[in-house]
């Protein structure tokens, strides 16, 4: 049987709701990061929004992140406010600006939290490409139209939105690495096949197309590595067959996913 890993080790962003939401709201909202993070079949965010301390309501952005701060959560944070809500988008609050930064002319003070104003689907590609230094709130900012040096009272023009990315298109582009036993996949020494990687291989291999379709994934032709022994999420190893392999297969977005729970406390 075709063994496909759960998701495992997701980030988890705390977004504060200092607004009011209806139920209608929650549901949009909902389906909207959901579609931004593929959270049915391969989650690569997750967000736990909970309702803001009374202390943050109608306060600052700055307030609220030296109050984060002072209760040593220093990392960065999410929030919906009456402007967010009205724009279809949720505020990610980084930190306050560095000397280097305020030298640079990048920021008016120490004083100016980084903070940008995404689209709700953008959330989880945005935070993704800050962790792995893609890309900075300051050119994401720079692109929203948001002049330098910041200040806490900017106004964005536009929302950020990873530079109109099609989230629905994305979903289709979502890698899985699935471990096929003999039989649940084939191999290719096909020229044509092979030509389409460097170095060329000496084969390819993708999973049968009945087997695919029966575990949410879509077959293609990809470069098959040798399958080990997998720890379980319990701890316990899973071992395989002799000729056992590892492909790099892509998940079907159509397939009947079960639908997604957001984290435990969340609204």
């Amino acid at each position: 049987m075709v063994y496909l890993p759960p998701a495992s080790n997701i980030d988890c962003l705390t977004a504060y709701l200092t607004t009011t939401l209806t139920e209608d709201d929650f549901k949009t909202f909902k389906s909207a990061f959901e579609l931004g993070a593929c959270s049915q079949f391969s989650p690569i965010l997750e967000l736990k929004i909970v309702r803001a301390p009374d202390d943050y309501v109608d306060k600052p952005h700055q307030y609220v992140r030296s109050k984060e701060n002072e209760a040593g959560r220093e990392g960065a944070f999410a929030l919906i406010d009456e402007e967010a809500k009205r724009r279809g988008a949720i505020w990610y609050i980084d930190q306050f600006a560095d000397e280097d930064q305020v030298e640079d002319g990048q920021a008016e003070s120490t004083e100016v939290v980084l903070k940008i104003l995404v689209k709700t689907e953008a959330l989880p590609l945005t935070y993704v490409n800050y962790d792995i230094a893609n890309m900075s709130i300051e050119e994401d900012l720079d692109n929203c139209g948001v002049e330098m040096p910041f200040t806490n009272d900017f106004h964005q023009p536009e929302l950020n939105d990873c530079g109109g990315m099609d989230f629905d298109e994305q979903q289709w582009h979502q890698d899985a690495w699935v471990t096929a036993e003999p039989g649940e996949f084939e191999e290719s020494t096909d020229d044509k096949l092979r030509d389409n990687f460097m170095p060329r291989p000496d084969k390819v291999a993708r999973l049968n197309e009945e087997v695919a379709q029966a575990v949410g994934l879509v077959s293609s032709w990809m470069i098959p590595s040798q399958a080990g022994p997998v720890e379980l999420p319990d701890g316990t190893e899973k071992t395989f067959p002799e000729g056992s392999v590892v492909l790099q297969q892509r998940y079907n977005p159509e397939y009947p996913w079960p639908e997604y729970t957001w984290p435990d406390g969340s609204l």
